[in-house]
């Protein structure tokens, strides 16, 4: 069964203090946030792609019990610390809730950022010390994530490129962070699902690197660059083109290779001027509907 972790607490308690019942909801499909434009003459509508998704909504239905952590049955008290537990942890207010979802033991785990929009008042049986809470999340970024990111490299240029740590996922991946060691001229990778490329028009030098933060939409130059740094003295050298790219840098988009089964991103890294010590990295968390 699939299971739910808020801010690291189980919603499947390994003391039985409250689990996830049937009719608890699984990752669902994200809608299109569309526009229909109607023009006079034309019938139907005008043909758009690339609209963006709407916001998500998680039902999760608990049964809260009157065991305590340690597992000791506990009664109605016990059942009241377990509800006031839950309200303290779906009852966060100043940040968004750290939002863990497992499909499956052994299927790895992916992450979101959510926020309770609609609690009920719950159901309470007080002599069988038992309750049911129903909560509904919001995910407000839509897609989910790996909890962790991966790196990859490539001193490939000129060739179309499966970036494999990439495999697998489902939504576009807009916070990827690129970092290039030089020597480089007239850099751009070029997302090939959609068109949409980043680039940096000039060259970069022998012993200088670039770091390109597509999530931020700011970049820095130096002599050695991290991918975690906030220094951003290139932002506006870098230049994009294509689908989106008057809000993104890069959005890097899943396609099926060789089957609907076999998802991956394939990029083109071109540019002049390189040699031995040119490097081309990246590092990204997939990202999934």
């Amino acid at each position: 069964m699939a299971t739910y972790t808020v801010d690291g607490v189980t919603l499947d308690h390994p003391s039985g203090c409250w689990k996830l019942l049937t009719g608890t909801q699984v990752r669902p499909l994200p809608g299109v946030r569309a526009a229909s434009v109607a023009v006079p003459g034309r019938a139907g509508v005008l043909p758009m792609v690339g609209e963006d998704v709407e916001a998500t909504t998680i039902g999760l239905h608990l049964g809260v019990r009157g065991v305590g952590p340690d597992g000791v049955d506990r009664g109605a008290a016990g059942l009241d610390a377990n509800l006031q537990a839950l309200y303290a942890l779906f009852g966060v207010r100043h940040r968004l809730l750290d939002v863990r979802y497992r499909a499956a033991p052994g299927i790895g785990e992916v992450a979101a950022e959510a926020a309770v929009i609609s609690a009920s008042e719950p159901q309470v049986w007080i002599g069988a010390a038992r309750a049911r809470l129903a909560v509904v999340l919001r995910v407000p970024g839509v897609y989910w994530r790996d909890s962790t990111a991966s790196a990859w490299t490539t001193r490939t240029i000129g060739a179309v490129q499966r970036v494999e740590i990439l495999d697998g996922a489902t939504a576009p991946v807009v916070d990827a962070v690129l970092r290039i060691t030089g020597p480089m001229t007239d850099l751009r990778i070029t997302d090939t699902a959609t068109g949409g490329w980043v680039g940096y028009p000039g060259a970069l030098a022998t012993g200088r690197a670039l770091r390109v933060h597509c999530g931020r939409m700011d970049a820095h130059e130096a002599p050695s660059v991290s991918f975690d740094g906030t220094e951003a003295n290139a932002t506006g050298r870098v230049v994009t083109g294509g689908p989106g790219s008057g809000s993104r840098f890069l959005a890097l988009t899943p396609r099926p290779v060789t089957s609907a089964h076999d998802r991956g991103v394939q990029v083109l890294v071109e540019g002049t001027g390189t040699s031995d010590t040119t490097l081309v990295e990246l590092r990204a968390r997939r990202a999934y509907l």
